[in-house]
């Protein structure tokens, strides 16, 4: 599974260009209605949108071998959440990686995870972060087991561990929907709650080309 493209509001989409444009230092189109930021092979749509409750929260994935470069740039660029003492945070069990988390506008949850899984692709040769794709996007659900069960069997998505009652991750390395309770707590945050706002996520599903609606404000839109 890979993710394509994540939309989501903002209250000001204009500060939220210039985050991903010149703090990220990625690729962004800023028009009159949304704000592009191309990040690896997908593409993160932000368009006007009023205050809701919660946060969401999305992963960049990176080269392994690009790791140590993202830190160090990240701890020049902006404050990381530190967890437990240290900036850096291993994946459960199975994952093989590490990330480190910072907030970006509007408190959104960012991170740069690097996946063993992706041990094979080079680092990059310049003196930022080079970011694969969007390789996670975090979804508030009122109950983590049903929404499994419709992704997995409407969509054919596998899932991926681990699987709790509170927190159930579907897809693979490539790409992963993190189904969180919506009381649940953002980790590492202390306070944030997953958003209850509008958000689109566009995969590549191995099953069917439909759009599936997980809440009343979240849609993940799959083509096979």
């Amino acid at each position: 599974m890979k993710i394509s493209e994540v939309s989501i509001t903002a209250r000001h989409p204009d500060a939220a260009a210039a985050f991903y444009r010149d703090v990220l230092r990625m690729p962004v189109d800023e028009q009159s209605d949304r704000v592009t930021v191309t990040i690896g092979s997908s593409q993160l749509i932000i368009t006007p949108g009023d205050q809701f409750e919660g946060i969401h929260h999305l992963a960049f994935g990176i080269s392994p071998h690009d790791f140590d470069l993202a830190r160090r740039w990240l701890n020049e660029q902006i404050e990381p959440i530190i967890a437990q003492g240290s900036d850096v945070t291993d994946g459960p069990a199975g994952w093989n990686s590490q990330s480190v988390y910072f907030h970006g506008p509007e408190e959104i949850l960012l991170e740069f995870i690097a996946r063993q899984a992706d041990a094979e692709i080079p680092g990059g040769t310049g003196p930022v972060p080079r970011p694969l794709s969007i390789s996670e996007v975090g979804i508030g659900v009122p109950d983590v087991g049903a929404a499994v069960s419709e992704l997995t069997d409407t969509l054919g998505l596998p899932t991926f561990p681990p699987q709790e009652a509170q927190f159930a991750p579907v897809g693979n390395h490539d790409g992963l929907l993190i189904l969180v309770d919506h009381e649940r707590v953002w980790f590492p945050t202390r306070t944030h709650q997953a958003a209850r706002g509008p958000l689109t996520a566009r995969i590549h599903a191995p099953k069917h080309s439909r759009d599936v609606a997980i809440t009343a404000y979240t849609t993940i839109t799959a083509a096979a």
